[in-house]
């Protein structure tokens, strides 16, 4: 009879520990968020430095994501902060490197259909970073609208330009 009631015992433990343990995770996730690491924003200085030390387009373009993100979340925080000063001043920033880095993967010469290493991780930054701005945009006041329109319209350029890079035949067509 007591080893019945030590195995009945035991699955009961057993059981209780694994219901609750998932609970017991996701409590300690959000009352701890700090153990998560610094946020982008924080790594801003970090991001810019290992940028601005590459020499080669193609490495530009594979450091320019995590800079980006940082950069369109550093302007998000302070339009939404009133400093709207700043928050143009690093969109303006963002602009220029990403208009430099383009620049510098189509002066390698490379062709992005058959060698699409930068292009590729430029085009798929570009889109989510287009995304990120049109979410951003309701923040920007209506003095600073054209300006912002300008600087998007811009990288939307680039980004059409890129997707015409890697993707240049047209589908459906014959080759003779």
């Amino acid at each position: 009879m007591s080893q019945r009631f030590a195995k009945t015992r035991s699955r009961f433990r057993r059981s209780f520990a694994l219901s609750f343990l998932p609970c017991f995770l996701f409590a300690s996730i959000a009352v701890f968020p700090q153990t998560r690491g610094p946020s982008p924003q924080d790594r801003l200085a970090e991001y810019k430095e290992k940028f601005d030390k590459e020499a080669d387009p193609v490495h530009k373009a594979k450091a320019l994501p995590k800079l980006g993100e940082a950069q369109i979340s550093d302007f998000t925080r302070r339009a939404t902060a009133d400093d709207v000063i700043g928050a143009f001043l690093t969109l303006t920033t963002y602009r220029d490197e990403v208009r430099s880095t383009f620049d510098g993967l189509k002066a390698t010469g490379n062709d992005a259909e058959k060698k699409p290493d930068g292009f590729k991780e430029l085009q798929i930054h570009l889109r989510k970073a287009l995304w990120e701005l049109d979410r951003a945009a309701s923040l920007v006041p209506t003095d600073r609208r054209t300006e912002f329109h300008g600087i998007h319209e811009e990288l939307s350029r680039i980004h059409n330009e890129l997707i015409g890079l890697l993707f240049p035949r047209e589908p459906g067509r014959r080759k003779n």
